[in-house]
């Protein structure tokens, strides 16, 4: 018994450092760079109140729809008017153009200046330089605080420079403006797993499973942090709904080991 804790202890540890990696996928996978150009900047009438963005790798028309507006749900008023009949299946490169009202128009401009800055820290990020990226996330903050996409990225490069409390403040700031936001809840659940506030992580990753079935970053956090938190038939039960998803990559391999440590550990306690 002593030497399956040895173990269990040395898996948990390798655990914890994949779920630690799993914060650079997220910020890889949600940090779609954006290219503004202003319309009126290339001398078309002020009224027009145009911007065009050229569509980054991986970008979701929500997530365009909220740097531009603040709000995903325009995601809808884009795709009418740039006659999308399938708005999943944008093609990086192609160029969107972005209208707005009287009263949105100065809010956008603002916003397309942010993304700049927000751009520069993307690949910084990018290029493991997490302490510059992190001032031209704050440098896009303060020009749009507004900008989710600034914070969110700010937040995840608090956690990857290990500052748990700081990356909280901002998480919890975004999971309360966005309560439904999957990519949100998993980070903030990933904030909490390394703090080492299992119980807490376990909420936040059930609850963007909830709003996102199949989320395999999720389930692979939800059965970790049951793992941790010493709650072991729960964690059989998560693990296995984590390979019903994922049986091939990496990923499923430490999920499988997981698995039959605590299968064999809870049937020697059943004896």
């Amino acid at each position: 018994m002593q030497i399956g804790a040895a173990v269990m202890h040395l898996i948990s540890r390798l655990c914890l450092i994949l779920c630690t990696f799993f914060l650079v996928v997220v910020f890889v996978g949600c940090a779609g760079k954006s290219g503004p150009e202003a319309q009126q900047d290339l001398g078309l009438s002020a009224d027009q109140r145009v911007i065009e963005h050229t569509v980054g790798s991986g970008e979701s028309l929500s997530r365009i729809a909220d740097n531009y507006y603040g709000d995903p749900a325009r995601s809808e008023d884009i795709a009418r008017q740039n006659g999308l009949s399938d708005p999943e299946r944008m093609v990086a490169g192609s160029v969107l153009r972005l209208q707005f009202s009287a009263d949105e128009w100065d809010a956008a401009l603002r916003r397309a200046s942010a993304l700049k800055a927000y751009n520069k820290g993307v690949d910084l990020m990018a290029n493991d330089r997490v302490g510059e990226a992190e001032k031209q996330f704050k440098l896009a903050l303060d020009t749009a605080p507004d900008l989710l996409a600034a914070k969110y990225n700010l937040a995840l490069a608090h956690l990857k420079r290990g500052r748990n409390d700081r990356a909280l403040v901002l998480l919890s700031e975004l999971t309360a403006e966005r309560p439904t936001d999957p990519e949100f809840l998993f980070a903030r659940g990933n904030a909490l797993f390394q703090g080492t506030e299992f119980a807490a992580a376990i909420v936040q990753f059930s609850a963007a499973l909830e709003y996102r079935p199949g989320f395999k970053r999720a389930a692979f956090g939800l059965a970790r942090s049951y793992q941790e938190n010493g709650q072991a038939e729960q964690a059989i039960i998560a693990w296995q709904a984590y390979l019903a998803l994922d049986s091939s990559s990496s990923w499923a391999a430490t999920a499988e080991r997981n698995l039959r440590i605590l299968t064999k550990e809870s049937d020697e306690v059943g004896r």
